[in-house]
């Protein structure tokens, strides 16, 4: 996606460093405090990133998952340097309040008074801190179960929610088309952004119905 976003920006004389990404994981209170939240730096480079993602594994699940986590993280973020927009990509519904109370005796609150998550949090108040500083979250769900609390998400912050299906053979180009359009649509603002997609679409390419 950073190669392709950077053949359109060059294309349209427009700094292919005008853009940087963070990945973030999360996960669910059946992991510590070093597992339920990772995330990388910010990068203008795939590579490190690549790196960082191949250093995941898979563990937590456990129904609902702390999309509150991320949504967190990402107001921290924020409050650092201001961020333009949220991708998010999953298969699982937020925890709802009754889950967070309930999954954090997992470990007790005695331990998670000791790490950066003592306080907690909900998914709605932290979008409503997303919603008031105009960060869109693009929610993009792999699993029906998550559909209608994605759309939500997105509805919320004027954002754009649709199915992505990873397994198919066309998975990982849809998930590339997807993101890299989004980073376009943000870089080229509203005067630029529709151009940028849609010079991106006519050199690459789409592989799936909007």
């Amino acid at each position: 996606m950073f190669e392709r976003a950077s053949v359109v920006l060059k294309g349209n004389n427009i700094n292919s460093n005008s853009f940087e990404i963070q990945f973030v994981v999360y996960r669910n209170y059946n992991s510590q405090e070093d597992k339920i939240l990772q995330h990388s730096p910010w990068e203008t480079k795939s590579d490190n990133l690549r790196a960082f993602m191949n250093a995941i594994t898979v563990e937590g699940g456990w129904g609902n998952e702390a999309i509150e986590i991320g949504l967190w993280h990402a107001n921290q973020e924020n409050e650092r340097e201001n961020i333009t927009q949220v991708i998010l990509i999953g298969d699982a519904p937020p925890n709802t309040k009754a889950d967070i109370k309930d999954k954090r005796q997992r470990y007790g609150e005695d331990y998670w008074k000791t790490t950066k998550f003592a306080q907690t949090t909900y998914y709605e108040d932290e979008l409503a801190k997303l919603t008031s500083n105009k960060i869109p979250v693009h929610a993009f769900f792999v699993d029906s179960r998550a559909e209608q609390s994605f759309k939500h998400i997105a509805e919320r912050t004027g954002g754009r929610s649709q199915p992505l299906d990873i397994n198919s053979s066309s998975g990982s180009q849809m998930l590339t088309d997807l993101v890299t359009e989004e980073i376009l649509r943000n870089v080229g603002g509203s005067s630029k952004g529709n151009a940028l997609v849609e010079a991106y679409r006519k050199k690459f390419g789409k592989s799936y119905a909007q």
